[in-house]
């Protein structure tokens, strides 16, 4: 079996537990959803959980060297009853979109300096009584360079560094980008080392794949762009932003102090604008020789400028590079005054916008920030990206939210290399959907984002920025139709339809599915079947948060019957989910599904109730019960949606209609008759007399025809 067929098992494989210690207390449920059930017994927190029932995760036993920010290590055993624990696992946080996608493209990589994905998947988490997702790593032999967030520098020797960090971790890097993927993750911390005595024998670079990219990362190995936005909305990484985590590795394991020690974030990231990143990372320490080349190259912070890994290969391999000129960074002549500061840097006035937004706008309505862009600034470019601003906001005019979009554009206009920052937010393009994501499980405001798609930021964001660091025609277009979902009211659009389609890795949201991680179609259908048991079920399967994420999955699951869904007619809505869940269940050739048969053979009055035939009902109910029995919703879907049923009732009730019509017809007539005798008896009378009439004027023209024959024939 090969690797990816591995994972692809695994993450389809039923979650077992065991019980370990005494059984932690169940509180009491009160979402829309049942809480998921392990398929063996499970005894709280201290329960051992499996993937594929192969690799047992243990929760009692933390492994915190491994962590990733929030998401936590345990070890694992390959065993229920084994103890040595060779492995770890990483459970991930349900509102970190782990890169799950990647594992493919991660196991093809083979290189020792790289860590070993052994599994993935989705396991029952005892802890929290809900299904993560979770990956699992061959352990390390040795300990992190450095721990986390610890930043004081180890003042390695420069040949050391060379030939037991830099040769192992540029063939790793080269893997990677082979892959046609990016790591994230690259830092003392989530690098492991073997060491004999002194010695490094082999380092490890770490996971790059359980959380949102370089969301556990720190400030200080995020490039100047990269740092400044929200880390659940940094966005995907380049080679490029590896190089530098890799300039700043180097920087901190060479260095012996730490010239930013103290500093919040956010002073770092001002100490990188002002002196440049090297100078901030290493103004304390002096390198010479052939190590400050790698150095110089790998913390440059122009991307353009900066070294590549064919770069590093060829100086490793005895090449000596030619010097690249740095970019000089638009600096003003003189300093605008604004929040009892000093401004020289555009790049810093847009950081610190949002700290007097009232002020601010002053800047912009008189005139202050015009002048000072032209006349200090001396920058066609940033003066182009102003007028464009002023323009811009015409158009939207000074309605509610001015304040923010103005702010908004206008810290784009300064530093178009920064993220978007919008109502406290900091976000990149690529970044957008997970932050959504997060938002959304979390119960944030997500109003900002509707916003941000609509009020085409995004596309005021892509005409600023340099089109060398994007793809222009994909976020256009990206976002063009987020814009279209919007302004659609029905089912399946909307900010749930921008949520799925901005962040495919994203697992199904909605409330009926909370600790539920569905992450397909078959997934989907597989929850409802758990849930079908439950007292606490919804009445229907599907929501908006549903009915979004099956269309942006496989859009013949569910589009033809979105008129049904979105219908005001309640049994038009069942008529709908029931389509839709019997397409998934024929297109994925699944399984029988009985529990979801018996439940929908629960709701399906309002349905029934439209044939006219009671019996026909009875008749249709019980064939429907004995139908859920076998599990197959695609035979529920025939019956209630077989036109000749349909066709046969409504004939059989327009006949009785005409039956009746004319019977009450009939007695209307006879009761208008019963209340006059007279007439009836004079009515009958005539008839009567008329009928007798018409008999003997029989009798007589009989008798006349028989005499008439006699007669000739002469007898």
């Amino acid at each position: 079996m090969t690797s990816d067929e591995a994972t692809e098992k695994a993450a389809n494989a039923t979650p077992v537990t065991e019980p370990v210690g005494e059984a932690a207390p169940q509180a009491v449920e009160s979402d829309p959803a049942p809480s998921p059930a392990p398929s063996s017994a499970s005894g709280g927190s201290g329960a051992v959980t499996s993937l594929a029932d192969k690799f047992f995760i243990h929760p009692q036993k933390p492994l915190p060297q491994f962590d990733q920010g929030p998401v936590k290590a345990y070890g694992v055993t390959q065993g229920r009853d084994a103890v040595a624990v060779d492995h770890f696992a990483l459970i991930c946080e349900p509102h970190l979109t782990p890169r799950a996608r990647l594992a493919g493209a991660y196991n093809g990589i083979s290189n020792p300096n790289v860590i070993r994905l052994v599994g993935s998947g989705v396991i029952y988490w005892p802890p929290t009584s809900e299904e993560r997702y979770t990956f699992i790593y061959e352990k390390p032999i040795g300990p992190p360079l450095m721990r986390h967030n610890e930043f004081k520098g180890l003042d390695m020797k420069p040949d050391i560094v060379v030939s037991s960090i830099i040769r192992p971790l540029v063939t790793a890097l080269a893997d990677v980008r082979d892959r046609d993927m990016a790591h994230g993750n690259v830092r003392p911390s989530n690098i492991f080392a073997a060491m004999s005595g002194d010695v490094i024998d082999r380092i490890v670079l770490g996971d790059c794949l359980s959380t949102p990219p370089s969301y556990a990362q720190p400030v200080i190995f995020e490039t100047i762009e990269r740092a400044m936005a929200d880390p659940i909305a940094r966005g995907l990484p380049s080679q490029e932003d590896d190089m530098y985590a890799l300039g700043v590795t180097l920087a901190l394991l060479l260095r012996s102090r730490d010239p930013l020690e103290g500093m919040s974030d956010e002073d770092i990231i001002r100490q990188k604008i002002e002196n440049g990143s090297y100078s901030a990372l290493l103004s304390r320490d002096r390198f010479t020789g052939a190590i400050l080349e790698p150095l110089r190259g790998l913390l440059y912070d122009d991307p353009g400028q900066r070294w590549s890994i064919s770069d590093l290969q060829q100086w490793m391999d005895g090449q000596r590079l030619s010097p690249k000129q740095a970019a000089k960074k638009v600096k003003a002549a003189r300093p605008l005054h604004f929040n009892e500061e000093r401004y020289f840097r555009p790049s810093l006035l847009a950081m610190d916008l949002h700290k007097d937004p009232g002020a601010a706008v002053q800047l912009v309505e008189n005139n202050h920030m015009e002048q000072w862009i032209s006349r200090s600034l001396d920058d066609p470019q940033v003066m182009k990206r102003y007028e464009s601003v002023v323009e811009s906001m015409t158009e939207l005019g000074r309605g509610a939210g001015y304040w923010d979009r103005l702010l908004c554009r206008l810290s784009i206009a300064l530093d178009p290399d920064a993220p978007i920052r919008y109502k406290g937010l900091s976000l990149t393009p690529d970044g957008i959907g997970t932050a959504l994501a997060q938002a959304v499980i979390k119960k944030e405001d997500i109003a900002p984002y509707a916003e941000l798609m609509s009020q085409q930021t995004v596309m005021f964001w892509v005409g600023a920025a340099p089109a060398a660091q994007m793809d222009v025609g994909v976020l256009v277009g990206r976002f063009d139709a987020c814009r279209a979902f919007l302004r659609q009211t029905s089912p399946a659009y909307g900010i749930e339809r921008c949520l799925y389609f901005l962040n495919s890795e994203c697992h199904c949201l909605s409330d009926k599915l909370k600790g539920y991680l569905v992450r397909t179609p078959e997934d989907l259908l597989r929850a409802f079947e758990k849930i079908s048991s439950s007292p606490k079920r919804p009445e229907l399967f599907l929501d908006r948060h549903v009915t979004a994420f099956l269309s942006v999955k496989d859009r013949k699951d569910i589009d033809p019957y979105l008129i049904e869904l979105g219908a005001d007619e309640p049994y038009k809505r069942i008529l709908g989910n029931i389509k839709t869940l019997a397409t998934i269940q024929q297109r994925s050739r699944m399984e029988k599904l009985p529990g979801i048969c018996g439940w929908m053979a629960d709701i399906l009055d309002p349905v029934l109730a439209q044939l006219h035939d009671r019996d026909l009902r009875v008749s249709m109910s019980e064939k429907i019960r004995k139908i859920a029995a076998g599990g197959d919703i695609t035979k529920i879907a025939a019956l209630l949606d077989d036109p000749k049923i349909t066709q046969d009732d409504t004939k059989a009730y327009n006949d009785a209609r005409m039956e009746y019509f004319k019977l009450r017809q009939e007695s209307m007539e006879l009761q208008a008759d019963m209340a006059d005798p007279d007439r009836i008896k004079l009515t009958t009378g005539r008839e009567m007399a008329a009928i007798f009439s018409c008999v003997l004027a029989g009798v007589i023209m009989l008798f006349f025809a028989f005499m008439f024959f006699t007669k000739s024939s002469g007898l």
